[in-house]
């Protein structure tokens, strides 16, 4: 059923009434207009919401918010209000999207709710309006899909607004008389009297600058991630799910447990504990937990996360598994499988699902969701009991791909391993290959012995280094792009199901770029390129070294520059060959 329909929420109002309550609004606020038009965008909305008796304007990072029956979106009104939210909206890329809420959706003037809507990347209009009916609970949380992705909450990022310098954003306190209970204003209120913001992001960066791996976890979507009572665990009772990080100070105690079900209601989520998976039968969970090791059909989760308190046998360490269905609601889980860089930009986690058909990628996602659901029944996973005297990584059958620290790289290194002795690193947040080398893979010893800290040793003779600039040049052939966001990769089968390649993702200046890394037929290293549809030349900088060729099927290099021309779907490889 379209929630618009429900009872509890939204009801219809008149278009002119809703224009009515903005412009008096601004009529009430001279020189807001003005300043919008003539300011900057920033993030967030401008919220207009009155009673029968009050209206109030403010600032707020997105439209959502839950709310039980006596709560209002504002302390200063009663819990029956209508409320329009306007700004823009941040579209990434041109195509057809569906927009969908319990209110009335404008985009660039048109009422989209519910419909799909063609539009153009950049900033378009945004128009929301919702109407309170009195006597029950309330919810909003815009959500969107399109061709490029499935369902998701809109992330707070793609609201913007033009600066009212003016107006109180939900963390101030309004002077005037409270008459409700309005968990938005005090969600943030508490935020800031608790400083979770000195270290936490929370709809922006956090006051203390941290280390690529010293960040503690973002708080801005915890209210659709996590459970109410993982959140009462952590809050109230110092649960810890990251032990070798360090926690200061410990949490508030009884003063923080008023914020357990406020994370939800500030990110428009259901309250409570979300949904959860049917843990597999007694007699399924041995195949269960097979998804999870490094054997035959597994995934080898444990190579960056822990397992019943073990320690993960890779370099990276990340959140214990069996207490992943105890912390994690399930819709959220789903889409952070079906694509973990969308979700957090640079994470070490692949995208193991992605190319496969849509039908097969749900139902092994499901019957993971139910193996994580058995918690501390599981078994040990295959890979996790192996010894570990030999620090020798090798790839022998298939690719092997290893998230690394590694000299002349960042922290966020990834190394791959090719059958044959070819190895290189791929540095994710410089979004490009750091050097080739043939021998032998990782030698991890010095990350995994006595306090860790050191750097993995590449086994073998290094014969190719790239250039500290960035290789591929889309608007310029000198100029590199301004800005890179690495998106996740994921592994390529061959037809015998063995992994053969791995697929890196990642956006330079606004263009989505895929690099395939795979062995080439000299025995040394095949970059394939595709970025999509382009109308303009790109380049590629690369030259010889003096243990290596640089090549390109698709052209001559000439003076260390490939060119690429544009196309509907511009595609070039480069290969690195031994000499």
């Amino acid at each position: 059923m379209n929630p618009r329909r429900r009872e509890d929420a939204a009801v219809r109002l008149p278009r002119t009434l809703l224009r009515f309550l903005l412009l008096a609004t601004l009529a009430a606020n001279p020189g807001i207009a003005l300043r919008a038009q003539q300011a900057a965008s920033r993030p967030g909305l401008l919220v207009v919401a009155r009673d029968d008796s009050r209206s109030v304007t403010f600032l707020a990072p997105t439209p959502n918010f839950t709310l039980t029956p006596q709560q209002s979106i504002h302390p200063q009104l009663k819990p029956a209000f209508i409320a329009e939210w306007t700004g823009y909206i941040k579209i990434p890329r041109a195509g057809r999207y569906t927009f969908f809420a319990d209110a009335h959706v404008f985009i660039n003037g048109r009422e989209v709710e519910g419909q799909p809507v063609q539009l153009a990347a950049g900033e378009n209009t945004l128009r929301i309006a919702f109407a309170r009916k009195p006597g029950g609970p309330a919810r909003l949380q815009l959500q969107w899909h399109s061709d490029h992705f499935a369902r998701e909450p809109v992330p707070w990022t793609a609201f913007v607004r033009r600066e009212y310098p003016t107006l109180p954003s939900l963390a101030d306190t309004v002077p005037g008389p409270v008459v409700s209970e309005a968990p938005l204003q005090r969600f943030h209120q508490l935020a800031r009297q608790l400083n979770c913001i000195e270290c936490h992001e929370l709809y922006g960066p956090p006051r203390r600058a941290f280390g690529a791996n010293e960040a503690p976890p973002p708080l801005t979507d915890a209210g659709n991630k996590l459970r109410a009572s993982w959140l009462e665990d952590v809050l109230v009772r110092n649960r810890r799910v990251r032990p070798w990080m360090s926690l200061l100070p410990a949490h508030g105690g009884e003063t923080a447990r008023e914020l357990v079900p406020l994370f939800a209601q500030q990110a428009g989520a259901e309250l409570g504990e979300g949904e959860r998976a049917e843990p597999l039968p007694p007699a399924q969970l041995d195949e269960g937990a097979k998804l999870l090791g490094s054997g035959d059909g597994g995934l080898s989760c444990i190579t960056c996360h822990d397992f019943k308190g073990r320690r993960s046998v890779g370099d990276l360490r990340g959140p214990d598994m069996v207490e992943m269905h105890a912390r994690i609601r399930g819709d959220w889980l789903r889409r952070w499988l079906r694509d973990p860089g969308r979700i957090q930009q640079g994470t070490a986690m692949p995208a193991f699902f992605s190319e496969m058909p849509a039908a097969e990628a749900e139902a092994k996602i499901d019957r993971l969701l139910r193996t994580l659901a058995a918690g501390r029944d599981l078994p040990l996973p295959a890979g996790l009991d192996a010894p570990t005297a030999d620090f020798k990584l090798a790839a022998h059958n298939e690719v092997v791909v290893h998230r690394t620290f590694i000299a002349e790289s960042s922290p966020r290194s990834i190394a791959v391993g090719f059958p044959g002795g070819l190895s290189c690193v791929f540095d994710s947040e410089a979004c490009s290959l750091r050097y080739v080398w043939i021998g032998g893979f990782l030698d991890v010893e010095p990350v995994w012995t006595g306090r860790g800290g050191g750097n993995a040793k590449a086994i073998g003779q290094r014969i190719f280094t790239a250039p500290n600039a960035f290789p591929l040049r889309l608007g310029s052939m000198e100029a590199e792009p301004k800005q890179l966001a690495f998106k996740g990769y994921s592994l390529v089968k061959s037809p015998n199901g063995a992994m053969e390649a791995v697929e890196f993702r990642f956006e330079a200046d606004g263009v989505a770029v895929k690099q395939v890394l795979a062995r080439s037929r000299g025995g040394g290293l095949e970059m394939r390129f595709n970025l999509g549809n382009r109308t303009n030349d790109s380049w590629f900088a690369a030259t010889d070294s003096d243990k290596a060729r640089v090549s390109s099927p698709d052209g001559e290099f000439h003076n260390g520059r490939l060119v690429v021309r544009g196309a509907r779907q511009t595609r070039f490889t480069v290969r690195i060959d031994p000499k």
